[in-house]
């Protein structure tokens, strides 16, 4: 399928496409897709938002904004969608972000289950996975802003401190374990206790002053 001069490939044979703004705004899917939830043209299918192909019930649940944390980007995951006469049917989903000349978007990969499975039971799981996604999510949003505030902070008060120093900081003062930090930066927990030492050098503390006492009194 062609989206605004970009080719975006199927990754199994004859599976749905879908394009859709972070938002869920549908812009685009192949034949397959009309075909697999019965609109008569493209024009229709990009009257719809993405929830508009899901369940019901599965509308209050659906994110107004479709971050990592909400994807199926390592794999296909079973779910149930809606067809346009209200049919409910079980697929497999894939779904990842793909930037296209600038823009970010959504990109869905569909492929109907044909066997018989417990549409009811499918559901009830879809809707907790969501939940608890939208949670990681609000997680994800808190620590972003949290990191920034801690950042201008820690800036203002130590010119010196380059970004990672800050981000060091910004996680020493959340009481992060060196082994913890490394995870969050992906780097080695050496690295965390270099970066640790090159921070008291530049803050010119003194052996038996603590970091953290001194990072709290500055913010």
């Amino acid at each position: 399928m062609i989206f605004q001069g970009v080719s975006i490939n199927q990754i199994t044979d004859r599976e749905a496409l879908v394009v859709a703004s972070l938002d869920g705004q549908i812009l685009a899917g192949n034949k397959e897709a009309l075909e697999l939830y019965r609109y008569p043209s493209l024009q229709s299918f990009k009257k719809l938002n993405l929830r508009d192909l899901m369940p019901n019930d599965f509308n209050q649940f659906y994110p107004e904004l479709m971050t990592a944390e909400h994807l199926n980007i390592s794999s296909y995951k079973t779910h149930v969608n809606r067809r346009s006469d209200g049919e409910l049917f079980a697929c497999k989903l894939h779904t990842h972000h793909q930037t296209i000349k600038g823009q970010k978007y959504l990109v869905g990969h569909v492929v109907e289950i044909r066997e018989e499975v417990d549409i009811e039971k499918i559901c009830l799981q879809q809707n907790i996975i969501v939940l608890q996604r939208e949670l990681e999510a609000e997680r994800s949003k808190n620590r972003e802003i949290s990191l920034r505030e801690t950042s201008l902070l820690l800036a203002k008060a130590y010119p010196s401190l380059s970004n990672n120093d800050i981000k060091v900081c910004h996680y020493l003062l959340k009481n992060y374990s060196s082994k913890a930090i490394a995870k969050e930066l992906n780097i080695t927990t050496e690295g965390v206790f270099a970066a640790r030492k090159r921070i008291r050098k530049k803050l010119g503390l003194q052996p038996g002053e603590e970091l953290n006492k001194a990072l709290l009194q500055s913010i």
